[in-house]
């Protein structure tokens, strides 16, 4: 019985910081927009054309909506390159996606497609993620991890997944090692090379995608 107990003593205190670090690296959002509200913004077209409209990002698909007579409707972005909220600015990455420029480099810029991780929201509302409790049916045991009502308060809203791409030189890319290096300058190959094998580097970590700058043409 002590060992049994033990083992769930020891389990416990193993899941708990798992669980903060999980908990840590979601991001949410209480709303399934970019904005708290429609903005004016600029959205750029070709030959240097732009319009102007009360417009928003919408994270389901990461789409531009804006609001024409009162009513909110998703933008046809077949003639769209762009659209900039004041300082921020997003780049079309796809026939109905817009990316948010994270960095750039002369003609070269990371983007990141924000969406609503629909799988995991899928999950959660339906009792299948982030229950207050441990189930041990195969031992036996239900035990209660936190009783407080205010326990997942903090994990209220939309869960959010983020994809990176690059616009190298006007052409968009897949942020991934495949399409990224055909465009690697022929003197940096080897020191591209050494960084994939950097264990630390990460094709998902905004912070080391920065990095990837310097071995692009600009």
């Amino acid at each position: 019985m002590k060992r049994t107990i033990l083992t769930l003593l020891l389990l416990l205190t193993a899941l708990c910081p798992m669980a903060a670090q999980q908990q840590k690296t979601v991001q949410r959002s209480s709303i399934p927009l970019a904005f708290p509200e429609f903005m004016d913004a600029k959205v750029l077209q070709p030959f240097g054309r732009s319009v102007k409209a009360r417009a928003n990002i919408f994270l389901k698909n990461s789409a531009l909506l804006f609001v024409q007579d009162g009513q909110v409707m998703q933008a046809n972005i077949d003639r769209v390159l762009g659209v900039e909220f004041d300082s921020v600015k997003y780049m079309k990455v796809s026939s109905e996606q817009m990316g948010r420029v994270v960095a750039q480099k002369g003609y070269n810029y990371l983007l990141r497609v924000t969406t609503i991780d629909m799988d995991k929201y899928s999950a959660e509302v339906t009792g299948g993620e982030n229950l207050p409790y441990l189930d041990l049916s195969d031992m036996g045991m239900f035990l209660e991890i936190d009783s407080d009502s205010q326990k997942w308060e903090e994990d209220y809203g939309y869960p959010l997944q983020n994809k990176y791409y690059f616009s190298i030189q006007g052409k968009i890319i897949p942020a991934n090692e495949s399409n990224f290096k055909k465009y690697v300058k022929p003197e940096m190959k080897k020191a591209f090379k050494r960084l994939m094998n950097d264990h630390y580097w990460s094709w998902t970590d905004e912070a080391s995608l920065m990095q990837l700058f310097v071995y692009l043409e600009e």
